[in-house]
């Protein structure tokens, strides 16, 4: 452990991840369930981002949970947004807690941990303010992102799983996507390929033809094709969904992330970018086969026992990731890669 006090000289501990996508969340799971057995008897409180509720809603007691409103401080007046970001902090304050273990290290986080007053504040050794820590733990390089966080964990003590963490949906939301399932035409017993076209940013995406033509292969192998995104990925959905000659059930835009989960727990395997939902897929014990492009997936890859990582042309020595306008790595993946993959299943 890298600080001299123990469990007992703490009455309140405060794990922050609110800056962050889906994906890091899902990947951080581990660290943050660890630290919620390792502060069992006391007072463990989490951050999140108010988005991902229905993610941690289990893990933790809601009693003990907060939520990051960046939608309420990144929209609307100036004056609401203030509001909004200051009422955050002062349930911040009112925590009291004596140890904050920020898992991201970012900007956010940073000012939150800030502003708890905690006396042992511990993150990750490169975190964007480090002066606000007393502890800082140095990550191992080479290894998976869910190293990097349950390396902060263990540090302060946690005892860490080191298989790969795995989701079990809600009941009430499992009964209520089979029955949306069911009423939609979806056959209880026939095989579901989950497919997510979409992605964070437009360098890990596949091309739409990419996906017609494996939708509407697997669709002739008597697979129900089942589409999912967030309500941003409609316009790039209904484009393949256009274009496809076989059945298939568009639902992007249409779950929440809690109906996401029994959904692709239902599902035989999913087919989608690097992203937060094929993470989710992944945590759920569900075959993944997932499309790459500039991403290290020793880094970043579905945390499985089951998955296979495609990419068509090898990263360029060059790539510059967010900057790349034209991934060869990633459009000149060939679909029959991707059905072969797919039967593997």
């Amino acid at each position: 452990m890298i600080y001299s006090k123990t469990n007992t000289d703490f009455k309140k501990a405060l794990t922050l991840m609110p800056d962050c996508h889906i994906g890091n969340l899902v990947v951080s799971l581990p660290a943050i369930v660890a630290l919620q057995k390792h502060f069992q008897g006391l007072q463990h409180y989490l951050i999140v981002d108010e988005a991902f509720k229905e993610i941690v809603e289990p893990l933790i007691d809601p009693e003990y949970t907060l939520f990051y409103p960046r939608k309420q401080t990144n929209s609307g007046s100036y004056f609401k947004r203030i509001a909004a970001y200051l009422n955050f902090l002062l349930q911040v304050r009112r925590i009291k807690p004596d140890i904050v273990i920020d898992l991201e290290g970012g900007k956010t986080s940073a000012a939150i941990t800030g502003i708890s007053k905690a006396g042992v504040c511990v993150s990750r050794a490169n975190a964007d303010r480090k002066s606000l820590y007393t502890q800082l733990v140095p990550l191992s390089s080479g290894k998976h992102k869910v190293f990097a966080y349950t390396e902060i964990a263990a540090a302060v003590g946690a005892e860490i799983d080191r298989k790969p963490f795995r989701f079990y949906p809600d009941p009430a939301k499992k009964i209520k996507i089979n029955k949306r399932l069911e009423d939609s035409g979806l056959i209880t017993g026939k095989p579901i390929v989950a497919i997510h076209p979409g992605a964070g940013r437009i360098q890990k995406l596949w091309t739409i033809s990419g996906f017609v033509e494996v939708a509407d292969w697997l669709s002739d192998q008597g697979f129900q094709v089942v589409f999912i995104g967030g309500p941003a990925e409609t316009t790039r959905t209904d484009k393949i969904m256009a274009q496809i000659s076989g059945s298939a059930y568009n639902f992007v835009g249409k779950l929440s992330l809690g109906e996401l989960l029994p959904l692709l727990e239902r599902s035989r395997v999913f087919l989608g970018n690097d992203s937060g939902p094929m993470h989710m897929a992944a945590a759920m014990g569900t075959a993944v086969v997932a499309i790459f492009s500039y991403a290290d997936e020793r880094e970043w890859g579905p945390r499985s026992e089951r998955f296979i990582v495609l990419r068509g042309q090898p990263v360029c020595a060059t790539c510059i990731n967010k900057q790349c306008r034209n991934p060869e790595c990633i459009n000149t993946l060939n679909p029959d890669l991707v059905k072969k993959a797919l039967s593997s299943f």
